[in-house]
């Protein structure tokens, strides 16, 4: 398996002075390595069969639809409060720097469905917390 570590650039003090950032862009431009990045997520999904693929703004929405393709299933991406046209759910949640809102629209999951989802990868776990 890919030591995907290797592809992750670390940028200290962004976006604000403490925050050490997760920089995925070199893993993005490796065709290789995004490759196996995706196929490895795949692997661990498609024994548990999985319904839905989530993806919370933005990386999640480059690994989610990436992901979903490779299962053959469909992609909800979850965006920040405002980036939604139709009627949505909401949760907010603490970042080191502040605090963020997420929002899906109302009818994007339903009661039963198995999904993933893939948060940003530079995030301290505020918007995973806020899902979970």
């Amino acid at each position: 398996m890919t030591d995907f570590s290797k592809f992750i650039r670390e940028v200290p003090d962004f976006p604000q002075p403490g925050i050490l950032f997760k920089d995925i862009t070199p893993l993005l431009q490796n065709p290789h390595a995004f490759r196996d990045a995706v196929d490895a997520m795949a692997a661990h999904y498609e024994p548990k069969n999985v319904d839905v693929v989530v993806g919370i703004d933005a990386r999640g929405f480059i690994f989610g639809s990436a992901l979903a393709y490779r299962l053959g299933i469909g992609f909800v991406p979850v965006r920040k409060s405002g980036k939604l046209p139709y009627r949505t759910h909401e949760a907010s949640y603490e970042l080191e720097y502040g605090v963020d809102t997420l929002a899906i629209h109302q009818d994007a999951l339903f009661f039963g469905k198995s999904c993933p989802y893939l948060r940003r990868c530079d995030c301290n776990g505020g918007d995973n917390r806020c899902f979970d």
